[in-house]
């Protein structure tokens, strides 16, 4: 990857502000910046008159083009190894480079009133060889399981718990088998080009540390076979795991600490002493299942595996209730264990899925729990091994924020009350409290600028119009940073549970990563994780799209709202949402970044599109 993930590095350092502007109603907002840092002098080589922001020398990369852009003095031309490059007025240079297999010598000259600069470095290219059908091999180190996976065998397990699935990559279009120990052959399928898995359930007679043989049998009859580095066992069980990682908010969700599908997005995100049966170990995760869910992935490092004997754990309910505390309406229910819990927000609703927990549904049903939020519970399952669900059926069908936790052994979910109306329309957002994240910062850069201003820079000017502009409008605005600082990943929303935000508005630019063509992609773009932040970010799009100046920058080619599991999405304590402002590898979006007034552009649409998005609920409240 070229760039740093979009989830990284956040800034501690914050300001509320005091000072509030009047904002007609519906007049799109563009106050002077009080705070707003002026961009930074560009970064250059030794005399400033040749700069290459990607590659950098020495790069190896794994695609037969690079994206190569920089910048060289206005009015300068530019040649590589002998061929013009288009330089624009401003000096800005950006191409898809092609690369030749292994090491490209690059020699740069830029010419500027007949005096000549020269920089040369080198960029590899190693392009993954592509196998032929023919004759049959198996890539080295590609076979599966590749390390010590285990499965614990135990009465309740089934069948296809046990079950392991197993794979190499090699010539496509062969025929394959595996034998596991002693037994097999066991027939494999083709699932992608020259990819084959095939699986198997092992009994307690396999024993451990079974190793896996593969066969491949291309069209032609020539043979490949491989043996598995790892190894199979069963074990006895069955066996239980704790949590151990530490819960550093309500909703904050680190993606580590969740639970997943294998390759999928995380599901579940279990509290500190939750205990939960561990059906085998596989490529650093515990494995487990919860009833209705797929088989889940549970980072090693984030639970501890109990000793052998340690019995299940198993709740039984005791008598909700529900509570008014201010801001939040909360649902506690006495559980006697801490147990894995899903919540799940639907249209108008919240529904909280408690596994391992006995109770009789229809004595809970006619617990009475009311709240001005919550217009009633539906309680279903908690028999049979099925597990408990508590269906909070909501009287707004715009959410603002919820969580859990336990406290004790009593499981705590809070849901954040709708906003009232603005009493002043000339500060609709008066009460209101918003965190606005300047992406990156200090040792994290981000995105480089070809034009010599990184992301970081960009962003921190353009996050400070944002919150100038949201303060005018009324609203209490708290920045995780207003220099150029580091800071651990998590302190920006653990920040925003702290102050109690309404909202987490997080300002990127965006970038490509090596292998992408940059041509045609630019445009705004605007990341969710939970469905409240839904309407947010499309309110966010649709304001920055409707600047006519910021529509001819382009689009990215689809509706520009996007499904995404980051640091910055994932909190689900308040609507979170991830604005990525234009391309940064796209020539006439990093002019727009670099202009004055493209970033106040950015930041007058990131503004629109939170007022609308405000009015929107507001209009729509019962």
């Amino acid at each position: 990857m070229r760039r740093a993930s979009l989830c990284l590095l956040l800034a501690l350092a914050f300001t509320s502000a005091a000072s509030r502007g009047a904002l007609a109603q519906g007049v799109p907002v563009s106050p002077a910046p009080v705070t707003a840092p002026a961009a930074p002098a560009p970064a250059a080589d030794v005399n400033g008159a040749l700069f290459v922001a990607y590659p950098k020398n020495g790069a190896v990369v794994a695609f037969d083009h690079v994206i190569f852009e920089g910048s060289v003095r206005p009015g300068a031309t530019l040649s590589v190894n002998g061929r013009p490059v288009p330089v624009g007025p401003d000096g800005l240079f950006s191409e898809w480079l092609p690369l030749a297999p292994g090491v490209n010598a690059l020699t740069l000259v830029s010419v500027l009133n007949g005096a000549g600069t020269t920089l040369r470095f080198t960029v590899t290219s190693r392009v993954p060889a592509r196998l032929g059908s023919v004759p049959a091999r198996i890539v080295p180190g590609s076979a599966t399981p590749d390390g010590a996976w285990v499965r614990y065998a135990g009465a309740a397990m089934l069948p296809e718990d046990r079950r392991v699935t197993v794979a190499f990559r090699g010539s496509p279009g062969g025929r394959a088998m595996f034998w596991a120990g002693k037994r097999g052959p066991f027939l494999m399928r083709e699932s992608g080009a020259g990819r084959y898995e095939g699986g198997f359930t092992p009994g307690t007679a396999d024993g451990t540390g079974v190793r896996v043989r593969f066969l491949l049998i291309a069209p032609d009859g020539s043979r490949a076979q491989a043996t598995a580095q790892g190894t199979l066992s069963v074990q006895p069980g069955p066996r239980f795991a704790e949590v151990t990682a530490p819960d550093p908010g309500r909703g904050v969700n680190p993606s580590l600490a969740g639970w997943s599908p294998v390759g999928g997005m995380n599901l579940v995100y279990p509290r500190q002493g939750v205990r939960f049966p561990v059906l085998g170990e596989q490529g650093g995760y515990y494995l487990t299942r919860l009833p209705g869910l797929p088989l889940l992935e549970v980072t090693r490092g984030t639970a501890a595996l109990l000793p052998p004997g340690t019995p299940d754990v198993r709740a039984t309910t005791g008598t909700p209730s529900l509570t008014d505390e201010g801001s939040h309406a909360a649902l506690r229910l006495p559980l006697g264990a801490r147990v894995p819990y899903l919540l799940t927000q639907t249209p108008g609703g919240l529904t909280v899925t408690v596994y391992g927990a006995a109770g009789d549904a229809g004595a809970l049903n006619a617990v009475p729990l009311t709240d001005p939020l919550v217009r009633r519970a539906i309680w279903t399952g908690g028999t049979g091994g099925t597990p408990l669900t508590a269906t909070l059926d909501l009287t707004a069908r715009q959410q603002w924020g919820y969580d859990a936790v336990y406290d004790g052994t009593d499981l705590v979910v809070r849901l954040r009350r709708p906003p009232p109306p603005p009493q002043d329309a000339s500060l609709p957002l008066a009460g209101r409290v918003i965190v606005v994240d300047p992406g990156h910062g200090g040792t994290e850069t981000g995105a480089g600028g070809a034009l010599r201003v990184n992301e970081e820079d960009l962003v921190l000017d353009i996050a400070a119009r944002v919150a100038a502009g949201l303060r005018a409008a009324g609203a209490d605005v708290v920045t995780t940073r207003d220099t150029d600082v580091t800071v651990p990943l998590y302190d920006r929303p653990v920040l925003a549970e702290t102050v109690d935000a309404d909202l987490l508005l997080s300002v990127h630019a965006n970038a490509l990563p090596d292998g992408s063509d940059p041509r045609g992609r630019r445009g705004a773009g605007v990341y969710w994780t939970n469905p409240q932040a839904l309407p947010l970010a499309q309110s966010i799009l649709r304001a920055m799209t409707g600047n006519a100046a910021l529509a001819a920058l382009g689009q990215p080619g689809d509706d520009g709202t996007h499904l995404a599991d980051l640091a910055l999405t994932r909190p689900s304590a308040q609507v979170s949402v991830l604005v990525e402002t234009a391309y940064m590898t796209d020539p006439g979006n990093l002019r727009s970044l670099m202009s004055t007034a493209g970033r106040q552009g950015y930041a007058d649409g990131i503004v629109q599109g939170v007022l609308d998005f405000y009015r929107a609920s507001w209009q729509a409240a019962p």
